[in-house]
């Protein structure tokens, strides 16, 4: 929690992003060299909600939630907060809480305790979790907006480096802006500016701060009985229906995946429409919405599925019985 209450941080970010998609470097064009491994989770961009300052934060933790069998709408992300949608999502401040409603668990950047300048040592801390497989609500300044502390919210997915580690200027960032429906890449050198942004934030819109950092992994699903498998959801479409701007709300499409199954073995693919009734364990007794049971023939299954975009469903692989 930040000592002092943070003001709006992105009424003109949807003006201020407009020049993004020309700054950042070409993701397909990066040729790593050689002497460098590089670490990607599959995680699709998807485009936030300008309304009541921003939606970023809650299409950040949209983006990550599928990546773990969630999908939650921006709307219902930031009803978690305050069900008049007046409360805005913030890294550092009420992230945490949005993420244990909806069953995910996750770890903070510790600034209160880190060094100044900050970016190199919690650039080497996102880098960590990525290694681990984790995505990472990052932040930034924008060209051009004033908060003190950080104007955007967007996901970080990977990275290229000759180490897990530590930071080291030459590495590349993976991270999905909120706004282009491809990856962004920037290189480490180039990532960090104070708030006036005029070193690196000269050419590049958005910047992570140097001195005071804020970030939280998203670590996992909240899973007590150790049994649920891998699940990752993705949509056919990398957009919802804005109902915030008056659109209707419209049925999604998506593939649901389940890996690390073990063929001739039963399974149970709960789901679940209300965050509130994911249980961490007993599965089979919960208050599920719907359940497909199956044996699975090889180490991945693929089942498709239907949501309503301004709702939720979660879905819970188990061995049957689980």
């Amino acid at each position: 929690m930040f000592p002092f209450i943070l003001p709006s941080r992105r009424t003109m970010l949807g003006t201020a992003v407009s020049a993004v998609y020309g700054t950042y470097d070409n993701l397909a064009a990066a040729a790593a060299p050689l002497s460098v491994t590089t670490t990607s989770l599959p995680i699709p961009p998807r485009l936030q909600w300008d309304e009541l300052d921003g939606y970023c934060g809650e299409c950040s933790i949209q983006q990550a939630a599928l990546y773990f069998g969630t999908y939650v709408s921006q709307y219902v992300c930031r009803a978690i907060i305050n069900p008049n949608q007046k409360s805005q999502l913030l890294v550092a401040v009420n992230d945490q809480t949005v993420l244990t409603a909806l069953r995910l668990t996750s770890a903070k950047f510790n600034y209160n305790q880190a060094a100044n300048p900050q970016f190199a040592g919690y650039f080497g801390w996102v880098k960590q979790h990525l290694a681990l497989k984790r995505p990472v609500l990052i932040v930034s300044y924008v060209k051009g907006l004033s908060d003190p502390d950080y104007d955007h919210i967007m996901l970080a997915t990977g990275f290229t480096s000759s180490n897990s580690t530590t930071y080291v200027g030459t590495d590349r960032l993976y991270f999905n802006d909120c706004y282009s429906p491809s990856a962004n890449m920037r290189v480490a050198s180039t990532l960090s500016d104070v708030r006036r942004m005029r070193v690196n934030g000269a050419k590049y819109e958005f910047c992570i701060p140097t001195n005071i950092c804020y970030g939280t992994a998203i670590t996992g699903i909240a899973d007590t009985s150790g049994a649920a498998l891998p699940v990752q959801l993705k949509l056919a479409s990398w957009s919802e229906p804005d109902i915030m701007a008056g659109a209707a709300p419209a049925t999604l499409n998506a593939t649901v995946s389940v890996t690390g199954l073990i063929a001739g073995r039963s399974y149970s693919l709960y789901r679940y429409n209300n965050h509130l009734n994911v249980p961490t364990t007993n599965y089979i007794r919960s208050n599920y919405t719907s359940v497909v049971n199956f044996v699975a023939t090889n180490p991945t299954a693929t089942f498709p599925a239907s949501m309503i975009s301004n709702g939720v469903a979660v879905f819970r692989c188990l061995p049957a019985g689980k």
